[in-house]
């Protein structure tokens, strides 16, 4: 039940609500968002494996890119825009948080869903050209690992937030056995190359969400999404380079 409650937060598969869900179970379905950006990043690699006839790395990225947003509904880019909005339009806490809440899309956020597309576009295709396809399996999986712990180490900046009724509810094994999920699967994948890069780009994001929370006293699921599209996009850059540093 609990990973059908972590489905249903990061992908769009159509898993429906139930009339009075266990907030405990949907809180602690944390502990499976390693497991879900696995499977998300299972559902990326066939497109890698695709003959190189067929298509240029260029053209198979775009596919790969594609179905990345597809499947999450775009949930984690909206969440970096309305954040690129609200840090770069608002003064006050207040005026931040009221921008991040607004639909409607500034010159922030587009050019932050521009840079980040195009910088992961970018990126996909250089591991193709370089034959490291299985960080697409690594990516998803650290960058859960990352909102996870975004989640359960920094406060809601807002009362009510879905971010305070994960803490309430969360324990110490979930972390615990998230990480060590996501460090088995790097390992599997890429060796201590994957770990390198994952345990990188998973500490860096953490310190951006901890500059973050200082200015918002606390982070909103906008930051959450910020958080995942962040560490995959940094996963996807620190593999090739780990990869040369720590034979795989």
């Amino acid at each position: 039940m609990k990973l059908l409650y972590a489905l249903r937060f990061l992908t769009v598969l159509p898993i429906p609500y139930r009339e009075n869900e266990n907030l405990q179970d949907v809180a602690r379905s944390t502990i499976w968002y390693p497991a879900v950006g696995l499977l998300i990043g299972g559902a990326l690699y066939p497109l890698a494996l695709i003959p190189p006839g067929w298509f240029t790395p260029q053209t198979a990225a775009v596919l790969i890119l594609a179905l990345w947003t597809v499947l999450t509904g775009g949930l984690h880019l909206d969440g970096l825009a309305d954040l690129a909005d609200g840090l770069g339009g608002g003064r006050t806490r207040e005026e931040k948080l009221s921008i991040m809440k607004d639909s409607r899309s500034g010159v922030f956020a587009v050019l932050a869903l521009v840079v980040f597309l195009l910088a992961k576009w970018a990126l996909i295709t250089e591991l193709l050209i370089q034959d490291y396809p299985r960080a697409l399996l690594i990516a998803p999986t650290a960058a859960r690992l990352a909102a996870m712990l975004s989640i359960l180490r920094f406060p809601s900046a807002r009362e009510g937030g879905l971010g305070a009724m994960f803490k309430q509810y969360s324990r110490t094994r979930e972390p615990v056995i998230g990480t060590l999920f996501c460090a088995a699967a790097a390992w599997l994948f890429m060796g201590a190359a994957g770990i390198a890069a994952a345990a990188l780009a998973v500490a860096a994001v953490l310190l951006m969400a901890d500059r973050i929370s200082r200015k918002l006293q606390g982070l909103t699921g906008d930051v959450y999404g910020a958080v995942t599209e962040t560490a995959e996009l940094l996963v996807l850059l620190l593999i090739p380079i780990a990869a040369r540093i720590i034979p795989i």
